[in-house]
């Protein structure tokens, strides 16, 4: 039973599919259609953008007519890499003041980019004719918002309010993370993407599981492609992102389109879709702490038109961690066909499957009983040397885009995802006492197990129209859309007592504690949630400046939960037709500023908690209202916002002290509760992302946030301790997420240096007796890159480059996690 299993036929089929990668990239390049629509290596030096256009054309094979008028005096940052010739195109003329039509197959023409009504040139970096989205960066594939190759921190689109739109249009806080910036600070899951956005702070649980938080309350809606699904509870491994093009993070509430949760955040994760021209992306990593990883990425076409067109990624990754011990396999496989049914019509069907094999880490590192530091090393490890954890995770997806004429648009998706959890672990629990010194042998902490299966299965569909018309001489833009989401899950566990637990002897490797008395009865809880709704928002034109939205949401949902060991259901409730509101409005106050104000309401279920009465709690509500600038900077290659933001959230659950434990009215026998709480979250966000100029980026975020309970009472009305504290004290007050990177000019230009820096000002844990503080720390990372040749890279990132010794995570007597020490990793990367 505690034997560690293996997963060799897991790593022969992501081994084995890593060679396909590369013969199916092989065979791409052989099999190329005409060489104008192939990628090609380029490595052209900066100059005069007619000198950069002339060895393009020469090594491109493609038609490019233009005046020459319009080169005259105008410079080009030049082109090094693999691409095809539409994105080579775009990175010769960006920041040129210059646009593109493609004309034919290989054909494309040059002309001035449009101007404002200020007369002001506003930048389309690239211009397809024919192409639905005008004024947005045409893409190499179907996604509308695709950073994948363009090199850059920003992005001129977002698909996360399911139309497609800029930054600057949408009225809340928005951050993405490009493939670009998941590239060059080595982000390789969600979690370390989450970690590096501005504003987001995380409580990590075990060494593959944290619970992330955005302006003092938890995020626990992740959108697939726009598609809302629920985080589930329990073992919740973090998505691998090889498989996605960027992360999109929508500050404050989204009701509007996911009905019930909590006020902080949404995430949209953002598939790699198949690229119109063909693609082999292979790279190699080493690192510390025997870390190695292999991926490998191909787009082909399944036809000579490439109307069908497929796309593959493979990736394996083998590590330890710098604590002892615990290691872990993982292994990615992701596949989807994309087929044009017609000129306006496109049907993506895909899979993908993440398997986690591993020896974990429970409970992080343990306190003396008054919250005083043990200060034992960062490689301390506390768990049994036979835990295991194993999960699989399998996403079908289908989605269908069909366009009517050029103004309009309708979209359906769906995912359907199975994940299933199996652990057998055991840790080292709670407090240590004040009299242990090194030799002793009894420290009031013991080691306990538990073995615990987790299934859950989520279905999620999400169908939205989209469109604008015209009324009164002005264009107004219409989204009307409904969604649906069924979660089971299930959640069965054993719980085993142990010895005593010695944080200065204790050896993974030589103790010998074997589980076998069971500590309480098996657990097994089924839990269900289906929740479905019908959303929509009108943007009317009120002047060429001005712009009104509203809409909102009506929402139904049920629960339900069901003790399998009793048979008992100990939570069901039901509730239809919920309203949540959306408005805003926005103001162009120059052609490339605009002024935003939303409000926006969401609502959290309660619905197993239980008053005396026996009565479930109603939901609690939250309303965000936010105000800012938004603007495009650098011929639109930077995006800034500056924020002011006041989140609200009332009708919370407290526990009832006029009716103790055990609750008469609660099916599980807990405690009664009442709808008493309200707290409170304000501050300002700050933002910088893009190319300064062609040779620099920067990716920089400062989140000023304060937290309160502004009513925390018992039943007869008394004040909790909890009244006017903070309502997260482990949100920091200031925070800044730096990172910039620069490609030195000239000769040296296969050069790029990068740094960053991750600061933030104190946070704190406290009960009646302990305080627990981590005190104001900044992480400093960089990255050095080379280009060998137009088709490798080789590349060094370093972490915590100054070492420091630091809590990422705080609890009080356990649940403390240090920050990774100082690390390098090592990269090599081919592009054909």
């Amino acid at each position: 039973m505690f034997n560690r299993p293996t997963a060799i036929g897991l790593r022969g089929l992501a081994l084995s599919s890593l060679m396909m990668t590369t013969v199916l990239g092989a065979g791409m390049v052989i099999a190329g259609p005409a060489a104008a629509q192939a990628s090609r290596s380029y490595d052209i030096p900066a100059g005069s953008l007619s000198s950069v256009l002339g060895r393009f054309i020469q090594a491109s094979g493609v038609a490019v007519v233009y005046d020459a008028s319009l080169t005259q005096g105008v410079s080009s940052a030049g082109l090094r890499g693999s691409y095809g010739p539409a994105e080579a195109l775009s990175r010769i003329l960006s920041g040129s003041g210059l646009t593109y039509r493609q004309t034919g197959a290989g054909s494309f023409t040059i002309e001035r980019a449009p101007q404002t009504t200020d007369n002001e040139v506003r930048l389309d970096a690239v211009r397809v004719e024919g192409a639905g989205d005008a004024g947005l960066m045409a893409s190499t594939s179907s996604d509308p918002g695709q950073t994948e190759d363009t090199g850059s921190y920003a992005t001129n689109a977002v698909t996360i309010g399911k139309s497609t739109r800029s930054i600057r249009e949408t009225p809340q806080s928005v951050s993405v993370i490009t493939r670009a910036r998941l590239d060059d600070q080595n982000l390789r899951t969600m979690d370390d993407a989450l970690l590096n956005a501005p504003g987001i702070v995380a409580e990590q649980q075990s060494s593959f599981e944290r619970n992330f938080f955005s302006r003092g309350f938890e995020i626990t809606t992740i959108q697939y492609d726009g598609v809302p699904t629920e985080r589930n509870s329990g073992f919740f491994s973090s998505p691998d992102l090889a498989s996605y093009d960027r992360v999109e993070v929508l500050r404050g509430p989204a009701g509007l389109f996911n009905g019930a949760g909590q006020p902080g955040a949404t995430i949209n994760l953002v598939r790699k879709r198949p690229q119109k021209e063909r693609h082999l992306h292979l790279q190699g990593r080493v690192g510390n702490w025997d870390y190695k990883r292999v991926d490998g990425d191909t787009s082909v076409p399944l036809n000579a038109s490439g109307s069908i067109r497929s796309r593959f990624v493979a990736s394996y990754e083998d590590r330890e961690f710098f604590y002892d011990y615990a290691d872990s396999t993982k292994a990615v496989l992701y596949g989807i066909v994309e087929a044009d049914l017609g000129p306006n019509t496109t049907l993506g069907v895909g899979i993908n499957y993440e398997q986690l094999d591993a020896i974990p880490f429970y409970t992080g590192i343990l306190r003396y009983a008054n919250g005083t530091d043990l200060n034992l090393p960062r490689s301390t490890y506390t768990n049994g040397s036979w835990s295991t954890l194993n999960v699989d995770t399998t996403t079908f997806f289908a989605d269908l885009t069909h366009h009517f004429g050029e103004n309009w648009k309708l979209k359906l998706g769906g995912t359907k995802m199975r994940e299933n959890n199996t652990g057998f672990s055991g840790a080292a629990c709670c407090s240590i006492a004040l009299t242990t010194t090194p030799a002793s042998t009894t420290t009031g902490a013991t080691f306990s197990a538990f073995d615990q299966t987790l299934i859950g299965d989520q279905w999620a569909f999400d169908g939205s129209l989209t469109g604008s018309f015209e009324a009164f001489g002005q264009s107004h833009d219409l989204l009307i859309g409904g969604n649906y989401m069924n979660r089971d899950y299930d959640n069965d566990g054993q719980a085993y007592s142990g010895p005593a637990y010695n944080p200065f002897t204790y050896n993974p490797y030589t103790f010998n504690f074997v589980p076998s008395v069971p500590a309480r009865a098996a657990s097994s809880t089924t839990n269900n949630l289906e929740q479905w709704g019908l959303y929509g928002s009108l943007r009317l034109a009120l002047t060429d400046r001005a712009k009104l939205l509203f809409g909102g949401r009506f929402s139904s949902w049920k629960t339900r939960t069901q003790n399998n060991v009793t048979g008992l259901v100990t939570s069901q409730y039901r509730q239809k037709g919920r309203f949540t509101p959306y408005v805003a409005a926005t103001y162009d106050v120059l052609s490339n500023w605009t002024a935003y104000a939303s409000y926006v309401q969401i609502f959290r279920s309660q619905s197993n908690l239980f008053t005396a009465e026996g009565e479930p709690l109603d939901p609690a509500t939250g309303g965000n209202a936010e105000a800012g600038l938004k603007g495009e900077l650098f011929d639109q290659r930077v995006n800034a916002t500056i924020a002011v933001f006041h989140t609200i959230e009332k009708g919370r659950s407290q526990i009832d002290v006029e009716n103790p434990s055990p609750c008469s009215g609660s099916p599980t026998l807990g405690n009664c509760y009442i709808q008493d709480g309200k707290v409170r979250s304000q501050g300002v966000d700050v933002e910088l992302t893009g190319m300064l100029t062609p040779n620099w980026q920067i990716a920089a975020g400062y989140t000023y946030n304060v937290t309160k309970y502004l009513r925390d009472r018992a039943a007869n009305g008394t004040p909790t301790i909890n009244e006017r504290q903070p309502l997260s004290t482990f949100t920091p007050k200031h925070m800044l997420r730096l990172w910039t990177s620069y490609q030195l000019p000239g000769a040296a230009s296969a050069l790029t240096v990068a740094g960053g820096v991750n600061f933030q000002t104190a946070m704190y844990k406290r009960t009646a007796t302990i305080f627990v503080e981590q005190p104001t720390y900044s992480v400093w990372s960089g990255r050095v890159s080379y280009q060998i040749s137009p088709e490798l890279k080789a590349s060094a990132n370093f972490n915590n480059i100054f070492d420091q010794t630091y809590y990422r995570t705080i609890g009080t007597t356990s649940g403390n996690w240090y920050g990774e020490p100082r690390s390098a990793m090592l990269s090599l990367e081919a592009r054909f």
